[in-house]
């Protein structure tokens, strides 16, 4: 990354840890009143003995882990699907390609600004060989009156829908559950990250080339989701590498949920495993991040440079006082 990237990065973080210092107490109130015993919350979390951590390795970014962390992600998409039911096959029916629109459970469509609205509706109008399924929670906002290739529900049967071949692509959100459904059947994603994870969940589906990416702000602007659009119905690359990805991640040597059960009869049997912790979490700041050896070291690089440079000049200044003498 950049600089400004890992700027960001190290600022989020402590803003987080900064967060969890105000908003734990009030949590751990009630708790100690009941179990006065009970180590502080911060501790009980960096004391685990395993952390399930809902990543699937295949297409998240490469990472630094240990042997406390087990990554069991799509663990809750492994349970199959339904075939779709008459009126939602006949929806998938009625055109040559089929995208579906959600933007999950927390960032409701409706209340999303009306030019973010208005350019969507007048971008599905400019494909009437497309069916556009918009999961919109307010019928009464009539949001896709006039146009007659959008189907608005308040709900859909998401995950039955994914695993249809006749549809062509997905416009989410981008959060884990929808994410990690996607990438279980192969179906090529236009990302639309709102809040939390969401944004670096697009970047996975970006790097992969499973999906395009665009911000929020994008739908102010028509021309972005258009082209977005024609590049994922055209560009069949991205069903490409979803398709790679999904034959990936079904070919896993062991299933996620063997995993995490295994990993759990293990420490049942044998936990507390505390020679898996890490003693980065004894270290203060100073410590981890070197700080107090990168200083060591620069400041006898200084010194070295400091030395040689002085060296230099008193030859250089001995070698003119000779020259002039000479003179």
């Amino acid at each position: 990354m950049p600089f400004a990237g890992r700027l960001s990065n190290a600022l989020s973080f402590l803003l987080m840890d900064f967060s969890l210092d105000l908003i734990l107490p009030s949590i751990e109130e009630p708790i100690q009143r009941r179990v006065p015993d009970l180590p502080s919350i911060k501790e009980i979390m960096s004391s685990n003995s395993l952390v399930f951590f809902n990543s699937e390795p295949l297409v998240d970014f490469p990472k630094l882990t240990s042997a406390r962390i087990i990554d069991i992600g799509g663990i809750t998409v492994s349970t199959g699907h339904s075939p779709l039911n008459k009126k939602w096959s006949a929806v998938l029916d009625l055109r040559p390609h089929t995208i579906l629109l959600s933007f999950g459970t927390i960032a409701k469509a409706f209340g999303m600004p009306e030019e973010f609205k208005k350019t969507i509706r007048e971008t599905f109008r400019k494909f009437p060989d497309v069916t556009f399924i918009w999961k919109y929670e307010k019928p009464k906002h009539k949001v896709s009156e006039g146009i007659s290739n959008i189907i608005e529900s308040t709900w859909v049967p998401q995950r039955d829908l994914l695993h249809d071949p006749r549809l062509s692509a997905f416009i989410t959100h981008c959060g884990q559950g929808s994410m990690l459904e996607s990438i279980a059947v192969g179906v090529p994603l236009i990302t639309i990250p709102m809040i939390g994870d969401h944004l670096r969940n697009a970047y996975q589906m970006e790097r992969r080339g499973i999906g395009l990416r665009l911000e929020k702000t994008d739908l102010a602007n028509g021309g972005k989701l258009e082209h977005a659009i024609m590049e994922i119905l055209r560009n069949d690359s991205y069903r490409k590498s979803a398709r790679k990805a999904q034959k990936m991640v079904a070919d896993r040597p062991f299933a996620m949920k063997e995993i995490f059960v295994k990993n759990m009869e293990f420490l049942v049997n044998h936990g507390p495993l505390r020679q898996l912790d890490h003693y980065g979490r004894h270290l203060n700041f100073v410590q981890y991040y070197l700080i107090d050896v990168i200083a060591f070291v620069s400041f006898i690089a200084i010194l070295i440079v400091t030395a040689v440079a002085l060296s230099m000049r008193r030859v250089l200044r001995r070698a003119l006082i000779r020259k002039w003498k000479q003179d």
